[in-house]
């Protein structure tokens, strides 16, 4: 039976005081995002000059390495300037190469804060982003783009324990993105190669373990066309290859709670020894990070304490609590 199905409707448990506060934080964000619909059409905003898509990119871009250096707090706080500015944007260039562009600026404002968003469980607002990332990008006529929005809801979906429909959007965005046999270039793989990642996630955690392992080859097979590890954090949000692929496998089994074959494929895999982190490129720093919690957490149910205290100064020594900064993965080796 797969895990959705047991999922059934029920009434909310009241929300304690303790929401409040995210609430009222969110206040100008939630605005943007969902803004006040009544009887009278409001005007809309017109902008009073020029804007400049140069800079509002680089804007967007020093946002996006708040957001990847856990800085939160002033990503929510741009947040919603960024946002408004974006729609003056596509407002003020409302045809041509220049509205493509505004289109997809504003995509990536959307992107950055749905992703933030969903990091900080505002799931509702989230969806409300990542629907008007995905939708902008298509219409900027930038397929991968959108197709790396749809990454993100589908992460958005999976922590909603929507896992159905997780699955569903990413094989579908699959087809729809599916390179060519050869030639494509590595963005057009690592693309589709993320959404099967996405998709195995979500069979895997819906009891659908078959279909995991099928999407898992499509990544595999991504990743051996891209052959090293693949990095575009300014359009896609990836850093994709075969270290990345086998990171994720990985994680299949602590999902099922296989904590010794989670220990085992740590230390045989070949794509996951130091020298093929050297020789292939090291995965983003979250991924590397994940991958040695679900190693400690493996060592901690086989009852190797040792062992996972070792994996837990590694990511310590990689992201240490209250830097700020993930400046690099954590140092792959040998587990015994």
């Amino acid at each position: 039976m797969a895990t959705a199905a047991l999922m059934a409707s029920d009434a909310p448990e009241p929300i304690g005081r303790a929401e409040e506060p995210n609430r009222l934080n969110l206040i100008q964000l939630r605005a943007v995002l969902t803004p006040a619909v009544g009887l009278v059409d409001q005007a809309a905003e017109v902008a009073g000059e020029e804007p400049n898509l140069r800079t509002f990119s680089r804007a967007v871009r020093d946002a996006r390495e708040l957001y990847f250096s856990d800085s939160y707090k002033s990503v929510a706080a741009q947040l919603p300037g960024l946002l408004r500015d974006a729609s003056l944007a596509v407002a003020y260039y409302d045809s041509g190469d220049e509205h493509r562009q505004a289109l997809m600026a504003r995509a990536e404002a959307l992107r950055l804060a749905g992703t933030y968003l969903t990091q900080v469980r505002q799931y509702d607002i989230a969806y409300a982003a990542l629907s008007g990332a995905i939708a902008d990008a298509k219409q900027s006529g930038d397929m991968l783009a959108a197709g790396s929005g749809v990454g993100g809801m589908c992460w958005l979906l999976v922590r909603q324990g929507r896992l159905d429909e997780a699955e569903r959007i990413a094989a579908e965005s699959m087809d729809a993105v599916e390179p060519k046999i050869t030639g494509a270039e590595p963005d057009h793989y690592a693309v589709w190669g993320g959404l099967a990642m996405e998709a195995a996630a979500a069979a895997a955690r819906n009891n659908r373990p078959d279909e995991a392992k099928e999407y898992r080859k499509a990544a595999r097979v991504a990743a051996i066309a891209v052959g090293t590890a693949h990095r575009n954090l300014s359009r896609h949000w990836s850093v994709f290859g075969p270290v990345t692929a086998a990171l994720k496998a990985l994680e299949d089994s602590m999902v099922i709670g296989d904590a010794r074959a989670v220990v085992r494929k740590a230390d045989e895999e070949e794509a996951l020894s130091p020298r093929a982190w050297k020789r292939l490129g090291r995965p983003s720093t979250n991924d590397g990070n994940r991958f040695t919690l679900d190693v400690a957490r493996a060592h901690t149910r086989n009852g190797d304490l040792s062992a996972a205290m070792d994996e837990l100064t590694r990511v310590r020594d990689a992201a240490p609590s209250g830097s700020g900064t993930r400046t690099r993965p954590p140092r792959p080796c040998r587990r015994s």
